[in-house]
């Protein structure tokens, strides 16, 4: 990894919490969160437009900060296009995932009314060819989603770099970011992948518990405000880093 980005780790994971008025902007990103839970997707496209805000700021060269919460027909706007840029690159495994879970779902209940005009083996038989479908469309949707999760920030960066939608899907411009800081971006994204993990099973942990679930929302919304940043810095750094060198 970069030693710009190794040395500075510690701050980089510190910076959600410094900064000027970072409180009240902290807190105003977790309550748009947390507004997720009841209306959803709006919210989380602001949240969206947020990061592309802190990335672009990083790329250009400003340091790791929460920006000011300003401009919300901006923040809007670019919310929608990394909406839009993360919809299509995890669009075919959650497709897969999605549509083999309906099949499932779908065969299992056709499955009732036939249940007294059908031999016992034929049901049997029909009902594991369901469960095979469902199980091999989990694990190829599982697979195309990992993937498109992969190249997902770099295409995302390329996008906020250029701000333009179409620079998202010029795989050749940002492949050569994999091709030249390969090891960098698969150390920043694994630690953001376990710290995501983590996240996730310390939440599926308090909501197992029955009596405190209904603090998932509560810690969920700092917990994933907080990831979003932090990538969204790290990401913008490695962009930032390889633009530089590409120019000097």
């Amino acid at each position: 990894m970069d030693r710009h980005i190794l040395s500075n780790l510690t701050s980089l994971f510190r910076f959600p919490f410094q900064g000027h008025d970072w409180a009240n902007r902290f807190i105003v990103g977790c309550a748009l969160l947390f507004a997720g839970w009841v209306v959803p997707i709006v919210p989380v496209l602001f949240i969206y437009g947020y990061a592309v805000d802190l990335m672009r700021r990083v790329i250009r060269g400003d340091e790791p900060s929460l920006p000011p919460w300003e401009n919300w027909g901006r923040l809007f706007v670019d919310g929608l296009r990394a909406w839009v840029v993360g919809l299509v690159y995890l669009l075919p495994g959650t497709v897969i995932l999605v549509g083999g879970f309906m099949l499932y779902m779908v065969g299992s209940f056709g499955m009732i009314p036939l249940a007294e005009r059908q031999p016992p083996d034929a049901l049997l038989f029909s009902f594991f060819v369901l469960i095979g479908v469902y199980f091999l469309s989990y694990l190829v949707g599982s697979l195309l989603f990992f993937l498109g999760l992969i190249p997902l920030p770099a295409a995302t960066a390329h996008f906020v770099a250029e701000d333009r939608l179409g620079a998202a899907f010029q795989v050749r411009r940002w492949w050569a970011v994999l091709r030249e800081r390969g090891w960098e971006y698969l150390i920043v994204w694994i630690l953001l992948f376990g710290i995501t993990l983590l996240i996730y099973l310390i939440l599926m942990g308090v909501y197992s518990t029955m009596c405190l679930c209904w603090l998932v929302p509560i810690l969920a919304a700092p917990m994933a405000f907080y990831t979003t940043l932090v990538a969204a810095a790290l990401f913008g750094l490695v962009w930032r880093d390889y633009a530089i060198r590409t120019t000097e």
